[in-house]
């Protein structure tokens, strides 16, 4: 529950801030690029996405993961790992998103 409200707050103000990008750059330059503002702001989120479910299975295989074999030998660092992925980090990051979304200048 928790996820999806933050995801609900997340997704209108990051898709407005697009589109305020794209009046910016009509504005300032004379010029529409709307399609390809949006266009580089899903290809960032495609990005994203690969990097963090890379990053994902890079910390389990430091924290000793082990999912090749029948008997899985995970240990209390890995079940740490997996807390941490699902509490710490997303805390850090909402943090840091939340200060830059506080430092987006909106003036309309």
């Amino acid at each position: 529950v928790l996820t999806s409200m933050g995801i609900g707050i997340y997704s209108p103000l990051m898709w407005s801030m697009y589109a305020d990008v794209a009046d910016y750059h009509t504005e300032h330059f004379g010029t529409s690029a709307t399609g390809l503002i949006f266009s580089s702001g899903t290809m960032s989120q495609k990005f994203g996405t690969a990097i963090s479910g890379s990053l994902i299975a890079l910390f389990l295989g430091w924290a000793g993961a082990n999912m090749i074999t029948d008997k899985m030998g995970n240990t209390d660092s890995v079940l740490t790992m997996v807390w941490s992925l699902f509490s710490i980090f997303p805390a850090v990051i909402a943090f840091l998103l939340m200060v830059l979304s506080w430092k987006f200048p909106i003036r309309k």
